[in-house]
């Protein structure tokens, strides 16, 4: 098993963790943008709406309200060789992903339905695993589940291993303490069963079968998905200042109006003493800069495209530093003082990197991942159908049956998750 896969296990804690309960990894190496960078900006009173709705919909159904929203299911929804799953079973897994009461109550029941049968799905494979990892000898148990454990610690990387401590510290554990405690849940004992059985009748063959010349050959064939665009990496010392909004009062805009004054008076200073002395750049970003990228970095950036797209997936840039940045001719030059929606800053060019594609030996590793996660997702998920065919699995159906009713195709027709 995979690092990664030991890391879902056992520092997320999954419910359930087989493959077959997944749908195939994607493979995105560069990753999808998760921040504004602070781009947008709401009024106060968007802001203290927004913060409404946020705590409506964050408000978890209590149990009651769970069983009641699933009447239609019977108490026994699906039998595997004899071991019966049952609504109680739903019922908890909806309560432990503390599902919004307020999302809930306005889901069509259609789709309530439909969710909740994949649920089921999901929970007959589970099964499927369980008691195919008993057949092989995999007993759940604590030993299982500290081994398995200790097993995923060493081969996660240090940086992970050290984030994943630092965690665990804030609540007053260790990583010692935080495997004996999760050794002694139930699930978790399943969940290690298991992985052990996935381990040694998918993983390791599978391991040994992606060599070198597969993932070359992956790497080949799908050169796309490692494209890089052209970019730059560049350092900056910023003097922050917030914007006058049309919202703020009086007094505010005069407060703001000062502190911009400053903000521009000081970062003028820093201009003319980079003028006279350029390469004290990387002093005058640890000493002056308000970004923490000053001290952590002197100052220095990730690497990002023409569009502002940060390359490593963390964000977007400002668009005024972003064109400000892209109109520096040379390595080592810097610009005169920016004014953005966060203050002033002086870019200093570092790299410039044309369109190109990611070197094989960078994203080895990950293809290697990749292709062994997928490979054992479709072995396992055959398997969990050649089970299913042999008829020892019984599924009470409560899918609602179609009709040409308005009411049923607008609720059919964008249907609301849950989840």
């Amino acid at each position: 098993m995979n690092s990664k896969s030991l890391l879902v296990l056992f520092a997320a804690c999954a419910v359930s963790f087989s493959a077959a309960a997944q749908s195939a990894p994607s493979l995105s190496l560069r990753g999808a943008p998760s921040m504004d960078g602070g781009m947008v900006a709401l009024g106060s009173d968007e802001a203290t709406e927004a913060a409404i709705r946020r705590a409506l919909l964050s408000q978890p159904a209590s149990e009651e309200e769970v069983e009641k929203a699933l009447s239609f299911m019977p108490d026994v929804v699906a039998e595997v060789n004899g071991t019966r799953i049952t609504k109680q079973q739903i019922v908890d897994l909806l309560l432990s992903k503390k599902v919004s009461q307020q999302v809930l109550a306005i889901t069509p029941e259609s789709y309530l339905r439909t969710a909740m049968q994949q649920y089921v799905d999901q929970k007959i494979d589970t099964a499927i695993l369980k008691q195919k990892a008993k057949e092989a000898g995999f007993v759940p148990s604590e030993e299982l589940v500290k081994t398995h454990f200790d097993a995923s610690i060493k081969k996660l990387p240090a940086d992970q291993v050290e984030a994943l401590e630092d965690q665990l510290k804030a609540r007053g554990l260790s990583l010692e303490s935080y495997r004996d405690e999760i050794a002694k849940e139930t699930d978790i004992q399943e969940n290690a069963s298991i992985a052990a059985y996935e381990e040694k009748h998918f993983i390791e063959k599978t391991e040994k079968a992606v060599d070198d010349d597969a993932v070359e050959k992956f790497y080949r064939e799908n050169q796309q998905k490692f494209a890089i665009p052209e970019n730059i990496t560049v350092a900056h010392i910023l003097i922050q200042c917030e914007p006058v909004s049309a919202l703020d009062s009086k007094e505010e805009k005069e407060i703001k109006t000062k502190a911009d004054k400053l903000a521009k008076e000081q970062i003028d200073e820093i201009y003319a003493a980079l003028v006279k002395d350029p390469g004290s750049f990387e002093k005058l970003a640890q000493e002056k800069s308000n970004c923490p990228s000053g001290k952590r970095d002197n100052g220095r950036l990730p690497a990002f495209d023409k569009d502002g797209e940060v390359l490593d997936g963390s964000g977007m840039l400002d668009p005024d530093f972003k064109d400000a940045a892209f109109k520096i001719e040379k390595v080592g030059d810097f610009t005169k003082p920016v004014h953005t929606q966060f203050g002033y800053h002086i870019i200093k060019l570092l790299k410039q990197d044309p369109k190109g594609y990611l070197p094989l030996e960078k994203v080895k590793g990950e293809i290697h991942d990749f292709l062994v996660d997928k490979t054992v997702s479709e072995e396992i998920q055959a398997m969990v159908k050649d089970e299913r065919a042999k008829g020892n699995i019984k599924v009470y159906d409560f899918t609602p049956a179609r009709t040409d009713s308005k009411k049923q195709k607008d609720a059919d027709a964008a249907p609301l998750p849950i989840l």
